[in-house]
């Protein structure tokens, strides 16, 4: 997963940590964990981002 480039996208929609993890329903923790990649994203996550952040290319982000 490429943590930077969605930090980018995140940064590009004034979304922040938090609103993101609530609006795909996961906790704060469980995010951070996520994004410093100690924890990997579940497909259901990758899709629920995908669409909150209107990605166009979603697998340069979740897929290596």
């Amino acid at each position: 997963m490429n943590a930077n480039l969605l930090r980018g996208k995140m940064a590009e929609r004034g979304v922040n940590q938090t609103k993101l993890a609530k609006a795909i329903g996961i906790s704060t923790n469980s995010m951070s964990r996520k994004l410093s990649g100690k924890r990997e994203f579940q497909l259901s996550e990758a899709v629920a981002i995908s669409k909150y952040l209107h990605l166009d290319n979603p697998g340069e982000i979740f897929f290596d």
